[in-house]
């Protein structure tokens, strides 16, 4: 197992700009988008954390003229909430500056898993990391780990820097004030449960969207032209011959629901109890035996692969 290790980091190697390059540029850029807000005297961060209807936005807008005076708007706002609805709005508000890098992490994943295998092919390298001793499953293994699991933690530090960062802008707000910045803002914020509840829904996803990972390696590790067109074209008229043929989608609806179940990703859906009926129904564990049939499938396609 001591080779595990080194082949998650030579995936990081051959990987670097999307794997740590990308998120950090996109947390500066949100960085930079936070205090443009502050300084600039925009209502938009209020529309993030605060439910405000148009008028209510609009007087907010003719009040602020400065972002101190919005800023103050915002924990005056929040300081006369219920603990409940407080804590829901900012809790809407961590979610809405984690979105950026969620949807570039699942692209990430996405495109990473569908060209390593067919990278290796296409410039010939597969002939050198098969001369190591090193199986094609411990290799896919390596893959699958670094695509679901270091990733996903890399791209979570970005999102602590940028949910800390908020919470800090707020709290620059509140000196001054008689507000206390750790019971309107920190307390109810509950950033570490956000935090796990991240890392929670990202393991929950790696086995529930495992065929449509295990879709993508076999297809990278089986393709010998555009491995896109056939990872998107084949289920697409999979789906198109069910509804001919017995005009349903029992089989489209499966595969679309094990491949972004963003549903599962909101807070409102998120909860243990659905959580728990989820990971122990019949269709996660549909997903693991069809995920880990193409895992299989990706590993001995592997094992009789050659360059292109």
């Amino acid at each position: 197992m001591d080779k595990l290790p080194i082949l998650i980091k030579r995936e990081f190697w051959e990987n670097r700009n999307t794997f740590v390059v990308v998120p950090m540029l996109t947390t500066g850029f949100f960085l930079l988008m936070m205090l443009f807000v502050f300084t600039a005297s925009t209502t938009d961060f209020i529309s993030m954390t605060i439910d405000l209807d148009e008028d209510e936005q609009h007087q907010l807008a003719q009040e602020a003229g400065y972002s101190d005076d919005v800023v103050a708007y915002v924990l005056e706002e929040l300081d006369n909430m219920s603990e409940l609805r407080r804590e829901e709005h900012l809790n809407k508000g961590l979610q809405a500056m984690s979105a950026p890098l969620v949807m570039i992490l699942w692209f990430v994943i996405f495109f990473y898993l569908l060209s390593c295998l067919y990278d290796d092919r296409r410039d010939r390298s597969i002939l050198f990391w098969k001369s190591l001793p090193v199986s094609d499953g411990l290799t896919i293994a390596s893959k699958l780990l670094t695509a679901l699991l270091v990733v996903p933690l890399v791209y979570l530090v970005g999102i602590a820097v940028l949910q800390l960062s908020g919470l800090v802008l707020l709290t620059f707000g509140s000196f001054g004030t008689e507000i206390s910045a750790w019971e309107t803002v920190w307390a109810p914020a509950n950033i570490f449960s956000n935090w796990f509840r991240y890392l929670a829904a990202v393991i929950f996803y790696s086995f529930w969207a495992l065929p449509f990972f295990g879709w993508l390696l076999a297809i990278s590790s089986f393709a010998k032209s555009v491995p896109l067109v056939w990872a998107m074209g084949l289920p697409f008229a999979l789906t198109i011959a069910e509804r001919i043929f017995t005009s349903q989608s029992t089989i489209g609806n499966w595969m679309g629901n094990h491949t972004i179940p963003i549903r599962f990703l909101s807070r409102e859906h998120f909860s243990l109890s659905d959580l728990q009926y989820m990971i122990f129904s019949l269709e996660m564990l549909s997903a693991i035996v069809v995920g880990g049939g193409l895992v299989f499938l990706a590993i001995w396609l592997r094992g009789r692969a050659d360059e292109i």
